[in-house]
């Protein structure tokens, strides 16, 4: 028998025989591709055959004219040789990808994808919305399983599940979840380059079907059972009689009758030649549809034949029943060949007679019926066509309509509908799977089963093969029955076997230790954990307390010391991030001294975001841009601008004490363009430790730039706007920020078109960021980079880029080009060391350096030496016979605690040491810049060392620059480390702080600050520690800008002022303000108390022996603030009683013991006198700058939450008046009680009593000491601990 076809231009006949896969009530039959040298009955290779030739019908492609010898054609499927099912969780076939679960709607796959047509495809596919009055509209197109190898052959909606199965020509099979089809198992039932001929589901599994065996499969993959035999060959199709029975026929002469309950053959049915290619079944008849063109009717029961129905001349290609109706599609004997009939059989099964034919417009090839509210039916032919036809004869637009696969030439080869039809599935022997439905959410069935689905795999912690540090404990032993070598094994020539040596023993367990009889016993100092030794002999040194036995010392440990990643190690202890050790008294009994020995103050890090600590530190510590953001105040709520200013305040009052940058991060996080730029972290972000912070801070940095000189512009704008001109004249040029003139460098950008247009723009830039060569091409990787080159093709770049062209009317290749027209004070630069690449770059350079030494021997090299000097200087260290009224300051004595609190200055032996060691450790990183423009083109030389910096001058035509700030990143992938800065201390802060004139380079570690070598300022060795943000400043900044503070805080801040809510009444006023006689004035005696609410609750573990620890603190928020007169005829009047506005979300108002309610913190609701807290920390600010005292209860803590410092003299606080050493703190209820006889806070705290009863205390306090000695007092003192001891530390009940 012979297949060609027609294609006008004369094909040679096929003489080979391909297949026509049948179609059952789940899957679909399969049409034919032809190849010419494929052997008989051979699979051809499917999507590289040649297409078919259309044929002239009108609005559709014209289909193959098939002819036959006398054998007539057989029924097959797809010819690509291959049988393939498939059905897996993600992107491989071992479980769930990572992340996702096909019930979620969200979670469909948005990736794309490519097939080997070039095609692109979509996870979610292709969408097309319904156009015109089409019902059924592709939903998704995408490439199968196996696409790009094989084509399509089968595909079928599962009957129990909503999921959707394909089966392809290379004998895989993959399912496809619900709507969006996603994928949820794939596996390979039958070998490769087997056809799957059907797929069939049951309420167990999946039955797959192959040329010469079936495989019963559950819907994850795993074999139920294999059935193979003699009679099993050339088998096309199966269908079930019952739940429990399964017929397989094919062009054989008999019918498998299969037990799906024992899974084994129970039956050989006869049928005769030529077999069956087609199984239907209604409820009376068994429908076998073969190849001679008729449809044989069988008993259910006996399946004999009842009637036969010869549809056809030719062939049968496809035929559905519904009801009573049986409708066919085939072929007809043209000329002697065959060719597809355009009419559809109708038969009536009730008097088994044919009805008129129904006439297509399209060659069917596959029909299904829709069984909806009349009797329709889909035709689909090869070509990707199919009509929604209506068997009742009723025409439609709907039914008329022609449908349009997008099958790219490739020919359709599966077709079905499901259950609930409301979605059609095609497939082509392109590979690609197509989804057409009538509505977005759509149901496979009316009633699915739900889809059991894989956990997710839990993996196991890398681990690098070199860490030392990761316990061996931690790798699963899997080989528990394997007494032999494993392949990891070390051999034996290869190893030294040792002992470990023992750690030595505490000398603090050696001290206290008491010898019974032979035994020695001793407290165990908690220095160590149980069980647990370190692996390094250097790691064997123990820790030993600064405090005596059994106390514990409030230094907390590094983090470093617990679960290191594997180069902690190599990070020196002073770069090391550390926390917070908090008890049940807070932060008050942390040791911040011990981390911080000089003058300056550190910020501490217990406040969300505080990530941002190090480069605040660095603003601060450039002169003329602190005194512009304290002389700067606007009217804004939230300015950053002003609690700069506010924050650069306290650094400036406090002497080494910490202080918190809670105000001015309160105010970061309103900022929108903060939160756009992903600078606002949540608190699970900062406590994963999965931000890369050093790409966080250098977003910081630019964006911190241009929001401070924002914030300074908008209010001359406005004043700009307010003043009318009297008269017309020109625009005076606007003023420039203090900001600009720091920062800001004027920059023109070329564009020049290749077609000879030039377009040039003036901008600003205030921040530049390095790019780094590429030196992947081996010739440059030999090639030495100096940073003045790099930094100079960052700064003045010309790149090549598509740009539109408005003479050339298109994009075009244009080179852009950047010109700096002026140098600016203050050069900011951002490293842009985020990808390894560039690390490497850094890190060649400094290895090409003269006189390289790795980072971590060098850093050995000094610990070892300043160990050795500090131990020496321990041992020889005598006091001094003059002590702390020594006036030498190069005295080698020691002067007791004078030493400890005074700032570590250098020696000139140790300032020698470290100079010869620059000299012998070059570094890639210069320690100042010489810039100049000449005719538009920037000139950079580099000053290697600071003794270069300092002898160099500027000149007219030469700018000098010296680094005065790093910022870096010291990696640690648990946490992922902190960022730490390197500030060069000018001499007006040394002259404010030490009263000295010195510079001094510090390390900046958040609430750590020490004196530092300046070569660690430009060593970076990269292992650990990444260079973020660099600063460099002209040698006579301070000379160029103005450093004057213009305070710009006065009385009017005191004046009344509107409340922020609108149902305020003037009787619920409980303030009176003062009157212009009344300003305060140094030495004035105010009370002052405040209450607080709960904005995030405490953090705590317990732990398996019963001690309680804090993780963090909660986070409180001033919610009202009250000031009192203390003197004067209103005498204990309040002239400040203000509720604080807040946006934040209040966790709890501690109602009980701030008197604070829900609503009156709300403007909509509130009947309180609300404002902003930057109005009333103004109100503060002013008094304390007027050197007025406070008296309250507890104003530390106050002052704390409210982040104000206020100077030690200026503060009367009632706890410490009250107080004996190493004696509790006593009450506020408890004082008043025993010295005043007043009882307050009987339900709930309020502001204005607590604040006029610390007024009171503290005139009884100075009566008791004007009237007794202080003997006397310190009787009376312990009198009221021994009433407090017998009452409960309470006032009795009355």
């Amino acid at each position: 028998m012979e297949f060609n076809t027609s294609t006008g231009g004369g094909i040679p006949p096929n003489p080979y025989a391909p297949h026509f896969s049948p179609s059952t009530a789940t899957t679909t039959t399969t049409a034919s591709t032809f190849s010419p040298d494929a052997p008989p009955f051979a699979p051809s290779p499917g999507p590289h055959a040649a297409p078919f030739a259309p044929s002239p019908v009108p609005h559709a492609p014209q289909q193959p004219e098939i002819f036959v010898d006398g054998h007539g054609p057989i029924l097959d499927g797809s010819f690509n040789g291959s049988g393939d099912a498939s059905a897996h969780y993600g992107h491989n076939s071992s479980g769930f990808e990572e992340g996702f679960h096909p019930s979620d709607p969200g979670s469909q796959h948005s990736g794309q994808h490519q097939d080997q047509h070039g095609i692109m495809h979509s996870g979610r596919g292709i969408s097309n919305p319904p156009v015109g009055n089409e019902e059924y509209h592709e939903l998704h197109t995408i490439v199968a399983d196996g696409g790009d190898r094989y084509g399509v052959s089968a595909v079928a909606f599962d009957l129990h599940q909503e999921l959707l199965w394909m089966g392809n020509q290379g004998g895989h099979v993959t399912s496809y979840y619900g709507p969006g089809m996603q994928k949820y198992s794939s596996f390979q039932p039958l070998p490769v380059g087997t056809e799957m001929r059907q797929v069939l589901s049951i309420d167990s599994g999946v039955l797959l079907l192959g040329n010469n065996r079936m495989r019963c499969s559950e819907r994850g993959g795993l074999t139920i059972f294999d059935f193979s035999g003699e009679d099993m060959h050339d088998m096309q199709v199966m269908t079930m009689v019952d739940p429990t029975t399964l017929l397989i026929g094919g062009h054989q002469d008999k019918v498998i009758e299969f037990d799906l309950h024992s899974g084994q053959q129970v039956n050989l049915l006869d049928v005769g030649d030529p077999g069956v290619a087609i199984f239907r079944h209604t409820n009376r008849f068994i429908c076998c549809g073969d190849t001679s063109g008729q449809v044989t009717l069988r008993d259910m029961n006996t399946f004999k034949v009842e009637h036969i129905l010869k549809a056809h001349a030719g062939s049968l290609s496809d035929f559905d029943v519904h009801g009573n109706l049986l409708v066919t599609a085939g072929f007809s004997t043209r000329r002697g060949s065959l060719a597809v009939d355009r009419f559809l059989m109708i038969y009536d099964l009730r008097v088994m007679r044919a009805m008129a034919p129904m006439q297509l417009s399209i060659d069917p090839m596959f029909l299904r019926f829709v069984p909806t509210y009349t009797p329709r039916i889909v035709a689909v032919s090869q070509a990707g066509q199919f009509q929604i036809l209506d068997l009742a004869g009723v025409m439609t637009p709907a039914s008329m309509a022609i449908h349009q696969l997008n099958t790219h030439g490739h020919m359709c080869m599966g077709f079905d509908i499901s259950t609930s039809c409301e979605a059609f599935s095609f497939g082509d022997n392109g590979g690609l799977l197509h989804l057409w439905t009538d509505r977005e959410e759509v149901l496979y069935n009316n009633y699915s089963h739900p889809t059991e689905f894989a956990d997710h795999p839990e993996h196991l912690p890398a681990m690098s093969i070199v860490d030392p540090l990761t316990p061996l404990a931690s790798i699963p032993m899997l080989y528990e029955n394997c007494h032999g070598p494993l392949l990891s094994d070390w051999p034996e020539d290869c190893m030294k076997y040792v002992k470990r040596r023992m750690p030595p023993v505490d000398p603090e367990i050696l001290a206290s230790m008491k010898i019974v009889q032979f035994i020695g016993y001793a407290p165990n100092p908690r220095v160590k954990k149980r069980n647990q030794v370190p692996y390094r002999a250097k790691d064997l040194a123990i820790t030993i307390p600064t405090s005596s036995a059994g106390a514990t010392s409030t230094v907390p440990e590094s983090p470093g010391a617990r679960g290191e990643s594997p180069r902690w190690y190599m990070v020196p202890t002073r770069y090391r991030k550390v926390e917070i050790k908090y008890t049940k008294l807070g932060v008050d009994s942390f040791d911040f001294r011990h981390y911080n020995r000089t003058n300056f103050a550190g910020l501490e890090t217990n406040i969300p975001n505080s990530y941002c600590n190090a480069m605040l530190q660095v603003l601060y510590f450039i002169e003329p841009l602190r005194c512009a953001a304290q002389s700067h105040l606007c009217e804004k709520e939230f300015c950053l601008t002003c609690e700069l200013g506010f924050l650069f305040h306290m650094l400036d009052m406090s002497k080494g004490e910490n202080c918190q940058a809670s105000n001015f991060l309160r105010a970061f996080r309103t900022i929108p363009e903060a939160s756009a730029l992903g600078l606002v972290l949540g608190d699970q972000e900062e406590a994963t430790g999965k931000v890369n912070l050093g790409r966080l801070i250098q977003s910081w940095n630019r964006f911190i730039v241009q929001q401070v000189h924002q914030d300074i512009l908008e209010p001359k704008d406005e004043d700009t706007e307010k003043k009318e001109p009297e008269e017309t004249n020109p625009p005076k040029e606007v003023e420039k920020t203090p900001i600009e003139k720091m920062f800001s460098s004027e920059v023109t950008i070329s564009s020049k078109c290749r077609c000879g247009k030039e377009t040039t723009k003036e901008t600003n830039s205030m921040v530049y960021g390095l790019n780094y060569p590429d030196i992947s091409d081996p010739d440059l990787k030999k090639k030495q980079y100096s940073f003045t080159e790099v930094l100079k093709n960052s700064m003045s770049s010309e790149q090549v880029t598509h740009a539109w062209c408005e003479d050339c009317n298109r994009y075009q290749p244009t080179t852009q080009s950047r010109k700096l027209q002026s140098l600016p004070d203050i050069l900011a630069i951002n490293c842009h060391l985020d990808s390894e690449r560039d690390q490497l770059f850094w890190q060649a350079q400094e290895e090409k350096m003269p006189n390289y030494v790795p980072w971590d021997q060098l850093m050995k090299q000094k610990e070892g030496g300043s160990s050795k000097s500090s131990s020496s200087q321990s041992r020889t260290a005598r006091p001094c016979r003059y002590g702390t009224q020594c006036t030498r300051s190069d005295c080698k004595f020691s002067h007791g605690a004078q030493d400890k609190e005074k700032t570590t200055v250098l020696s000139s032996a140790e300032i020698l040491e470290m100079s010869l060691q620059e000299e012998a450790q070059a570094h890639w990183l210069p320690c100042g810049l010489k810039m100049a423009l000449a005719n538009g083109q920037l000139k950079i030389e580099g000053l290697p060392e600071m003794e270069d910096v300092e002898k160099e001058k500027p000149s007219e035509d030469w700018a000098v620059y010296e680094l005065t700030a790093s910022v870096c990143h010291v990696q640690e992938s648990r946490l992922g480390g902190n960022l730490v800065a390197h500030i060069k201390g000018g001499i007006p802060y040394h002259k404010r702080k030490e009263g000295i004139t010195a510079t001094q380079w510090y390390l900046v570690n958040d609430f750590a600050i020490a004196p530092m070598d300046k070569l660690d300022a430009v060593m970076y060795g990269m292992a650990w520690k990444v260079p973020c943000v660099l600063y460099f400043s002209r040698k006579d900044l301070n000379k160029r800008h103005d450093c004057q503070i213009h305070n710009p805080i006065s009385e009017k801040v005191l004046f009344p002022e509107a409340s922020l809510s609108s149902r305020v009444l003037k009787r619920h006023i409980t303030f009176q303000p003062l009157a212009t006689e009344e300003m305060p004035k140094a030495g004035d005696l105010v009370a002052l108390d405040a209450e607080f609410v709960t904005l995030n609750q405490e953090e705590a573990e317990l732990h398996s022996d019963g001690t309680r620890s804090t993780i963090k603190p909660s986070h409180m928020s001033v919610a009202r603030i009250t000031v009192i007169r203390g003197q004067g005829p209103h005498e204990g009047t309040p002239f400040i009683d203000d509720y604080i506005s807040t946006q934040e979300q209040v966790v709890d108002y501690l109602t009980k013991f701030s008197g604070i309610k829900p609503g009156d913190l709300d403007a909509n609701i509130s009947s309180k006198h609300l404002t902003t807290l930057k109005s009333t920390y103004l109100k503060l600010r002013y008094l304390i700058d007027k050197g007025v005292k406070m008296v309250g209860h507890g104003l530390k803590k106050d002052f704390r939450v409210i982040n104000l410092f206020v100077p030690k003299d200026q503060i009367m606080d009632t706890v410490l008046l009250f107080h004996l050493t190493n004696k509790r703190m006593m009450s506020l209820r408890f004082l008043a009680w025993y010295f005043l006889k007043l009882r307050i806070q009987s339900d709930t705290h309020d502001s204005i009593e607590d604040a006029r009863t610390a007024l009171q205390l503290h005139k009884k306090y100075k009566q008791l000491k004007d009237e007794q000695e202080p003997d006397e007092f310190h009787k009376t003192l312990r009198k009221m601990y021994e009433e407090g001891r017998k009452v409960g530390w309470k006032p009795p009940d009355e």
